[in-house]
């Protein structure tokens, strides 16, 4: 039986996706199945993944040709999966050689553990690296209403996990905030504090991505009965981060609006990263 499955959902993404494929098979844990999940793309997209199917057994495409969205297509990767534990990747993401084996390391000298997650670091659209972005260790719902939350696509867990704990429909763009505030209570969360990802940082329609937001926040606030202050920090705060982006946008100036989301690395971290990164190669 495999152990792992990776699951990625793939949508428009033919700039970095031979990049975070070959990320994946070049994974120094090698006995996985990598579900490549196509949403309805437009562009190369789905003939780059028919490419890498042909070339290596382990990987799996999906195709139905419909777009209907990145919730919807997580949980159907999480009722494909038939690995033991299920991996989250995004498709313009790259991962650290050894991110699958101390991942599965963990949770397997853990066996009470359910989900772990790591550190990652910030790229840009040319695989430049930015800064690194730290994860939080989350024990409580108040550690998550308090932004303290795993960052997404680092996060590896058992698969009968995920599948107790589905993402939910009506919170777009908050799905992962959504569910590590709902199974928190009932899961044991690990961080590994080192970076397992390169995590791209798109500066663009940030505007956009505030406002489709706004909807699940909404209900959020809603649903969980939060506090005046919490709901002004998780809802109110989002029309003011939407106008700013927006202003950004207007000026060409998008970059500002992801300084905020990583912190700086010391000059020769920052060569080894930059190292790491680059010994990804793909076939273009």
């Amino acid at each position: 039986m495999i152990k792992v499955t990776i699951g990625i959902p793939v949508y428009n993404s033919e700039k970095y996706l031979r990049d975070a494929i070959q990320s994946v098979l070049n994974q120094t844990y090698a006995d996985f199945e990598l579900i490549l999940l196509n949403d309805g793309s437009t562009d190369n997209s789905l003939d780059i993944i028919k490419g890498f199917e042909k070339n290596d057994s382990r990987v799996r495409v999906i195709d139905d040709g419909e777009n209907k969205g990145l919730i919807f297509r997580l949980n159907q990767l999480i009722g494909l999966a038939g690995g033991k534990y299920f991996a989250r990747m995004d498709a313009d993401d790259i991962m650290f050689p050894d991110r699958i084996e101390k991942q599965l390391m963990l949770l397997e000298k853990n066996p009470y553990a359910d989900v772990t997650h790591s550190d990652a670091v910030s790229i840009d659209d040319e695989n430049n690296i930015l800064g690194y972005k730290m994860s939080s260790v989350i024990k409580t719902s108040r550690d998550t209403l308090d932004e303290k939350v795993p960052i997404h696509p680092t996060v590896f867990a058992k698969t009968k996990w995920f599948k107790k704990h589905m993402y939910l429909d009506d919170y777009v763009r908050v799905e992962d905030f959504e569910l590590w505030n709902r199974s928190i209570n009932d899961s044991l969360f690990l961080n590994i504090t080192e970076p397992l990802l390169f995590y791209r940082e798109l500066s663009t329609n940030n505007s956009n991505k505030f406002l489709m937001s706004l909807p699940g926040k909404k209900k959020f606030a809603k649903v969980y009965g939060l506090s005046f202050s919490d709901r002004f920090k998780i809802v109110y705060l989002n029309y003011f981060k939407f106008i700013y982006c927006r202003i950004l946008e207007i000026f060409r100036l998008d970059y500002l609006s992801v300084r905020h989301r990583f912190k700086g690395v010391e000059p020769k971290r920052k060569v080894i990263y930059q190292d790491i990164l680059n010994s990804v190669k793909a076939d273009k």
